[in-house]
């Protein structure tokens, strides 16, 4: 299998495989002769890699994303396996959806300017890692924020952040389940949850068990 990764969908820039151990400390390859807190892989494309103003781009001593690969393999397949600028297109429909919405100078996903809503896109790489960042961060936004001094208004404004990320997600969460999801994955409190949360097609049985065992 070749080593070389495809350009970063932002700004062309170079990607490449950095060793780490288990826990994502950087590695050299020295360390591989006694690995004594285990072997593992992940994507860098740093600002040295990347032209000014890339969103995704990051300091030389973080990983894209936070998933620790078991082989450069896997890490070239995550990378690599996305389709055609599918990871630029999903933030253009986010933003179309935000309308408004902006990419600031620290790679903040600026969605609501007024009220502040936002996330952090310098440590994305993958599709599935922005609807991360959208039930991990929006998620309270839907359902409890209070950025006015009026009810009626703050329930207006849930509503329709609940409605945006709805579309962004192609699902029709109500108030009860985003409070739900809140209240398990709110704040990256349980970023592994999280991941099969998505992973399963935002099964609402997984949070549900979870919160079941936390009853008693």
């Amino acid at each position: 299998m070749t080593e070389k990764l495809r350009p970063c969908p932002f700004c062309g820039g170079e990607a490449k495989i950095q060793l780490t151990d288990y826990e994502g400390n950087f590695k050299d390859e020295s360390y591989l002769e006694n690995p004594y807190s285990g072997v593992g892989y992940v994507i860098m494309h740093d600002t040295s890699n990347s032209t000014d103003g890339c969103p995704i781009a990051t300091d030389s001593d973080s990983s894209q994303g936070s998933y620790i690969y078991a082989s450069k393999e896997a890490a070239i397949n995550a990378w690599n396996g996305r389709t055609e600028d599918d990871l630029t297109n999903y933030i253009s429909k986010i933003m179309n959806i935000f309308y408004g919405s902006f990419i600031n100078h620290n790679k903040e996903l600026i969605l609501i300017p007024k009220t502040n809503l936002y996330f952090y896109l310098g440590d994305v790489n993958t599709v599935d890692e922005v609807k991360y960042k959208l039930l991990e961060w929006c998620s309270r936004s839907c359902f409890k924020a209070m950025p006015y001094r009026y009810t009626k208004k703050n329930r207006e404004y849930q509503d329709d952040v609940l409605r945006k990320v709805n579309e962004c997600l192609d699902m029709e969460f109500t108030r009860e389940q985003m409070e739900l999801i809140y209240t398990k994955l709110g704040n990256c409190i349980n970023h592994e949850l999280t991941m099969k949360f998505v992973s399963s097609g935002y099964d609402m049985k997984l949070l549900e068990e979870e919160n079941a065992k936390h009853k008693y």
